[in-house]
């Protein structure tokens, strides 16, 4: 028996939050780039060469609609969130699970009946084979920064990021301190006689 559809390999964890982050309508707004030009598309290979050589590079299109298509995953507020919107991707994306045999090797294998799909499919894999391995949705998140709302996947021990990347965390922690320096000096008991 043979299973309709094109097979699909869970695209690199860093190279599905990089392409939610630089062609994603919110994060690029929130940076204040919406009018920038996109990144060259082949400069993506940087991070899954052997899945570029593959194929070519995915269209601008196709990688501006994913990342809009997966960023609402990332900003779910909870669990069942989570998982509906990632249930809504995998019916966008045409997946379904089947077996496949190598010799008597027989493994998962994904299929997407709809080839104009293949990068969400690919990405949405990603996310499933992620929470598969760590159920938490809570460690998808969407930076607490100033004009940031990048994606992340904490892999922090202690569970708790917050920030898409050292660069906001330090921006966000000197605009506190500042914040509470100017409060220290403008409240009554810092005035001196």
């Amino acid at each position: 028996m043979t299973h309709q559809g094109s097979a699909v390999d869970a695209l690199p964890l860093r190279l599905l939050t990089r392409i939610v982050n630089e062609y994603g309508d919110a994060p690029r707004a929130a940076a204040g780039e919406s009018g920038a030009p996109y990144p060259p598309a082949d400069a993506l290979g940087e991070e899954a060469t052997a899945l570029w050589a593959q194929r070519a590079a995915p269209p601008e299109k196709a990688l501006v609609e994913t990342a809009n298509l997966l960023h609402p995953v990332f900003a779910a507020a909870s669990g069942g969130e989570c998982a509906d919107r990632l249930n809504t991707l995998i019916a966008e994306a045409g997946l379904t699970p089947a077996m496949a045999a190598r010799e008597w090797d027989v493994r998962e294998q994904w299929r997407t009946s709809r080839p104009g799909r293949t990068l969400l499919a690919a990405a949405t894999l990603a996310l499933l084979d992620h929470l598969r391995g760590d159920p938490d949705a809570s460690r998808l998140g969407t930076c607490l920064g100033e004009a940031c709302v990048d994606v992340y996947i904490d892999h922090s021990p202690a569970r708790r990021r917050q920030y898409c990347s050292l660069t906001c965390q330090n921006r966000a922690r000197t605009r506190a301190y500042r914040a509470a320096k100017r409060a220290a000096g403008s409240s009554p008991s810092a005035v001196t006689p």
